[in-house]
């Protein structure tokens, strides 16, 4: 099964609660923190267009942005008629877009699927020809507490209806990489059909991000723990950056 296939199929029972608060978040970070107005906004990795939907709900244009065709299908056939969002299938490290927006966010740690400093090096750098001056760049990435703590060699069980999620993590500490293996049983018509995934996602330090933030000329404004604001703890299992473009 491709990459995301299965978590396409299950990423609104998994992630579902968190869209409004999410959303609620980066609207006020637009509000609260952008210099400029924000009309136009990039959803990069915007998986089933949960958030999406929800701020072109509230008359921002969007674009979503994502490496998944099985995604893209889903936030489009959710996608209300007369919401108009424009989907694209596309790689974040190749971003191509017809013009600028004034801001962009990534949510559910996206960036974490970068394999190297390099990798995101490059996707901020193609994020700041699109930002235009004074716009903002919000995104979350995993802490190391949630990679070795909540992840590490753990196993998670996910039952959704006629649906069976086995979650297994195998968390290097050398290499600071983490490998989820996902198995999905489907049931119709009384038989179990087995599907299975496997997906890969790299820590980046803090440190390491705001480096490459202020080399690629994006000014922090905050990290914070949580979409309520709440300050960055050693319990923390997200990092949530908010940036301006210079």
């Amino acid at each position: 099964m491709n990459a995301f296939e299965i978590t396409a199929e299950l990423y609104d029972n998994i992630n579902g609660e968190q869209y409004s608060p999410y959303a609620s978040f980066l609207e006020t970070c637009f509000e609260r923190f952008s210099k400029i107005k924000v009309k136009e906004v990039l959803d990069l990795g915007c998986g089933t267009g949960g958030i999406t939907r929800l701020l072109a709900e509230k008359c921002f244009d969007l674009i979503g942005v994502d490496i998944s065709a099985d995604m893209l299908s889903v936030a489009q056939n959710k996608t209300k008629k007369g919401i108009d969002i424009r989907y694209i299938c596309q790689d974040m490290r190749d971003l191509d877009l017809f013009g600028t927006v004034q801001a962009a966010y990534s949510s559910f740690d996206c960036l974490n699927y970068l394999n190297s400093n390099t990798e995101l090096d490059k996707v901020f750098a193609l994020l700041r020809n699109y930002i235009e001056k004074g716009g903002l760049l919000v995104f979350d990435v995993n802490t190391e507490y949630r990679y070795e703590k909540i992840f590490a060699d753990n196993s998670f069980v996910y039952e959704f209806d006629d649906d069976m999620l086995v979650w297994q993590n195998q968390y290097s500490p050398s290499k600071k990489t983490c490998s989820f293996y996902l198995t999905l049983f489907s049931e119709e018509n009384g038989v179990y059909y087995r599907s299975d995934e496997q997906q890969k996602q790299k820590f980046f330090p803090q440190k390491t991000i705001i480096s490459l933030l202020e080399k690629n000329h994006f000014s922090l404004v905050g990290i914070y723990g949580s979409t309520d604001f709440t300050p960055l703890e050693n319990s923390s299992e997200k990092m949530l950056f908010v940036t301006i473009a210079e």
